[in-house]
């Protein structure tokens, strides 16, 4: 799916707003992408449009308050998720808001670990709406890694 989301930024991200939803899945189709694919990136996006950022960012006037994560909160992301987590708070990548955010999309996931994949979707549904310089780089990141090619 993380080849259908680096499509999608490439082509869309600047733009005004993406077709509709049928529009967009024959695209993507057309552009050689698999069904089921194409089915959790629509999946992705309709999630991506219900998140209301609204009541975090009074959280970011608190920017400097410290935030760890209880035991609780821990056990559900794996080793290598809470690694890129602790990463991106280390960095002040997101805000404080933003970071609430992701926590309560994790909390959102059905029981279990949580892998690492699935937060950097996460966090990808929480930074895509920002448009800012900072943030176009950490989707490119996200999606291309460092050498350009789309995560697997």
């Amino acid at each position: 799916m993380l080849e259908v989301l680096a499509y999608l930024f490439e082509q869309f991200y600047n733009a005004d707003g993406l077709p509709d939803v049928s529009q967009l899945a024959k695209k993507l189709s057309l552009a050689g992408f698999e069904g089921e694919d194409i089915h959790d990136a629509l999946a992705w996006l309709g999630e991506l449009k219900q998140i209301d950022v609204t009541p975090y960012r009074a959280l970011d006037t608190h920017s400097g308050a410290l935030r760890s994560l209880q035991p609780v909160e821990l056990a559900r992301f794996s080793d290598e998720a809470a690694q890129f987590l602790f990463a991106l708070d280390a960095a002040k990548i997101l805000s404080a808001g933003e970071r609430e955010l992701v926590l309560d999309r994790v909390w959102r996931e059905p029981e279990g670990e949580v892998s690492a994949e699935r937060i950097k979707l996460i966090v990808l549904m929480v930074i895509w709406q920002k448009r800012d310089a900072l943030s176009n780089l950490l989707i490119e990141d996200l999606l291309f890694g460092r050498d350009g090619a789309a995560l697997h």
